[in-house]
């Protein structure tokens, strides 16, 4: 999952130390019904683990304030981190068949 030369993680714009690595994060994940060719944003290993964790715990708790995910969640986590999990859930849940 090594990225392309010029990448940088969308999370945090100044990374100390920078990644050695970087994830192609889909949007809304493929195992949620997203396209294997859709959205995508480039994450470091770290922002990844947490937009999915925190999609997770939303998935389970049926949405997650920012307040809550900084007490539920014991990781440091960013808002765009937190934006990313509530734009997936939200995407999730428009395209789910019932």
């Amino acid at each position: 999952m090594a990225h392309d030369a010029g990448q940088a993680c969308a999370c945090a714009a100044d990374h100390r130390p920078a990644p050695l690595e970087l994830h192609a994060h889909h949007v809304l994940p493929v195992y949620l019904g997203g396209a294997e060719n859709g959205e995508t944003v480039w994450l470091c290993p770290s922002s990844h683990v947490n937009v999915h964790e925190l999609l997770r715990l939303m998935l389970r708790d049926g949405g997650l304030t920012w307040t809550a995910a900084t007490v539920l969640y014991e990781q440091p986590v960013s808002r765009y981190a937190y934006h990313l999990a509530v734009r997936a859930h939200l995407l999730y849940l428009q395209n789910r068949v019932v």
